[in-house]
């Protein structure tokens, strides 16, 4: 409602006309009662992409084709530019060494690369 307001306000503003009325306290108490009076829709519930998401994820895409194994690296590479630094780097005093270190920070390691068949 308040886009066809300004709407309104703006052709009043291009023909001269006064437009006092659109900064009237009045108007917008009658805009909130509107508002309360005509309830919003429910918005569904929306959670963050965490990394168990992306897993099950990446799983249902499959690994079958070319055209899947680009979308699973479209996906991961989207995960990867919401990160933080921190979250994938590690500084010196970080021990690079154990399981868990590997599982959650980004070394050379963890870089694979894999030839497609006939190139």
């Amino acid at each position: 409602m308040k886009l066809y307001l300004s709407g309104i306000k703006s052709y009043h503003l291009d023909l001269g006309i006064r437009s006092d009325a659109f900064t009237d306290p009045r108007l917008e108490r009658t805009l909130q009662g509107i508002k309360r009076d005509h309830n919003e829709p429910e918005r569904r519930a929306r959670t963050p992409l965490t990394r168990p998401y992306l897993l099950r994820l990446l799983r249902a895409l499959g690994t079958g084709s070319y055209d899947q194994a680009v979308t699973r690296a479209a996906f991961t590479l989207a995960f990867a530019a919401f990160l933080r630094v921190g979250e994938f780097t590690y500084r010196e005093t970080d021990s690079p060494t154990g399981i868990l270190f590997r599982k959650w920070h980004l070394t050379k390691n963890s870089i694979r690369l894999r030839e497609r068949d006939g190139v």
